[in-house]
């Protein structure tokens, strides 16, 4: 049984419960913060347009056996071009064109001409790929958007050292396949948790999608595109895809900009588990991989915060209501009242200018009365 003394008590505890969890709420927010931000490849459309809300970064992710020769991914953004144009968005777009990119993977045998061969996870690129996948450059150059010699490379830290032994080897040359190759600069790899559980220690180098041997299936295309309807740059990316002839099972279609948004969130915790499952061969780039561990972390911390905040919620309504029937004003009943004696007043009145006062008697009927008070009011 309570008594009065153990009641200030529990409120004392109730409140420290909530500041605590109202702390751990917070320190979640922050990391929520960073986990939806920390990864460059997944903001292109705030850099490319300045304001990501009237664009969408949009990709598509192809199996190998369903992947797309070079020709066919130009006649695919030939056709998404056409989209913007039918729906009036091309001068939307900042400089008046949209920016694609593709890619595609493999591994390759890389030696210098006094070390090697290593074996590298390569990323043979095309469009304008390093604005959606910005790296920190150690030394030198990324490889040009558009460039007379294909023959350039980017490598990571990790293929320099093994090399060269060194990270400033821009304008040195490397070996692939019987070919020699430029290297055009030296990157470091993202730090962020999810980038490096994605990549691990596997060494890695960017070169143009035309040197590759074999040119392999392109397996991921890019774009930004005007979306000042929610969805419209998805419809327009569909629509181009089924005029390639690829059926909707045989692609993955993300939503770059909008994957860390609440209820894009709420999603990937309501599907959890199962949206990692592939049955058509899709093997995912590792930015995709470490955008997706990224995604599963943001889910999860969003999901803790929504239950933390359930006590002190319900804390804080108890304590309204509580606050709310102790009141000592009661402002309807204050209205109510105060309507009342105005329409008694006007009663009275209605009542002394029909019934004048007078020293005779004088004989009434009260239903008569009552009748006519009703018919003023309702004139009134």
């Amino acid at each position: 049984m309570r008594t009065d003394k153990t009641k200030p008590i529990l409120r004392r505890g109730r409140m420290i419960i909530c500041i605590l969890l109202l702390l751990l709420v917070g320190g979640l927010g922050l990391f929520f913060r960073h986990t939806t931000t920390m990864l460059p490849g997944q903001q292109a459309a705030g850099r490319w347009g300045g304001d990501a809300g009237r664009f969408a970064q949009v990709t598509v992710f192809l199996p190998e056996y369903g992947g797309l020769t070079q020709g066919t991914v130009n006649g695919l953004l030939s056709g998404i071009w056409g989209e913007l144009v039918t729906e009036g968005l091309e001068p939307a777009t900042p400089a008046g064109s949209p920016v694609f990119a593709y890619s595609a993977e493999g591994v390759l045998q890389v030696s210098s001409r006094d070390r090697g061969p290593v074996t590298v996870y390569a990323t043979g690129v095309g469009g304008n790929f390093f604005l959606f996948h910005p790296v920190q450059l150690v030394s030198g150059s990324m490889l040009p958007v558009e460039s007379i010699n294909r023959d350039l490379v980017l490598i990571d830290e990790t293929v320099a050292w093994w090399l060269f032994g060194a990270t400033d080897v821009a304008g040195m040359e490397l070996i692939i396949g019987g070919r020699t190759h430029l290297i055009s600069g030296v990157y470091r790899q993202n730090g962020d948790f999810a980038s490096r559980a994605a990549s691990g220690d596997t060494p890695h180098m960017f070169l143009y999608y035309d040197a590759m041997e074999g040119m392999p299936p392109i397996t991921a295309i890019e774009a930004v595109l005007p979306n000042p309807i929610s969805g419209i740059a998805e419809e327009m990316f569909e629509n181009a895809l089924d005029g390639a002839d690829m059926e909707e099972g045989d692609f993955v279609l993300v939503n770059n900009t909008d994957r860390y948004r609440v209820f894009s969130l709420l999603s990937v915790a309501r599907d959890f588990g199962q949206r990692s499952m592939y049955r058509t061969g899709l093997r995912l780039p590792y930015w995709e991989n470490a955008a997706r561990m990224a995604e599963d972390f943001a889910a999860l911390t969003l999901v803790l915060m929504l239950l933390l905040l359930v006590y002190p919620v319900i804390t804080a309504v108890t304590v309204l209501v509580r606050l709310w029937r102790r009141r000592k004003w009661r402002f309807f009943r204050g209205v109510y009242r105060r309507a009342d004696a105005r329409r008694e007043r006007k009663r009275e009145a209605i009542w002394q200018e029909t019934h004048p006062q007078s020293g005779e008697d004088v004989s009434f009927d009260v239903d008569d009365i009552i009748r006519q008070v009703r018919e003023s009011e309702e004139e009134i």
